[in-house]
């Protein structure tokens, strides 16, 4: 996926969207026995939109700090956990 595509769905207004069509990550499973890009790979195959989920009944929008860890660090730790 490249930049401009990140950056779109990143766009997405929390409000313009119904929580009947996001995908609930805590269904999600990856495994964890491929290699990291396969597993980004296969959640955001998942999931659509990596910026805008659901958690049960909640819907969450993610976002990164500009100083904190890296886009692809914070990443990684996401998928080391679903």
């Amino acid at each position: 996926m490249v930049v401009e595509k990140y950056m779109e769905l990143q766009a997405v207004d929390f409000g313009d969207v119904e929580i009947s069509g996001l995908t609930d990550i805590s269904k999600v499973r990856i495994d964890r026995n491929q290699p990291v890009e396969k597993r980004r790979r296969q959640y955001l195959e998942k999931v659509g939109n990596p910026y805008l989920i659901r958690v049960g009944n909640m819907k969450v929008k993610v976002r990164f700090a500009d100083n904190g860890v890296s886009l692809e660090d914070a990443f990684e730790n996401l998928l080391l956990t679903v």
